[in-house]
């Protein structure tokens, strides 16, 4: 299944946004979870190309 360019951007644009908004909080555990969303974003994007 083919992605297009503009809807794969929004998706990033949205995982690095949830990234930030987990960064923000104070709990380890959300830091957690936004390393781990920045790794999807990485994956991603060398998928892309």
């Amino acid at each position: 299944m083919e992605i297009c360019k503009t809807d794969f951007r929004k998706v990033v644009g949205y995982l690095d946004d949830a990234a930030r908004l987990y960064d923000a909080l104070p709990m380890q555990k959300c830091k957690c979870r936004a390393h781990m969303i920045r790794q999807l974003i990485v994956k991603l994007k060398k998928k892309e190309k």
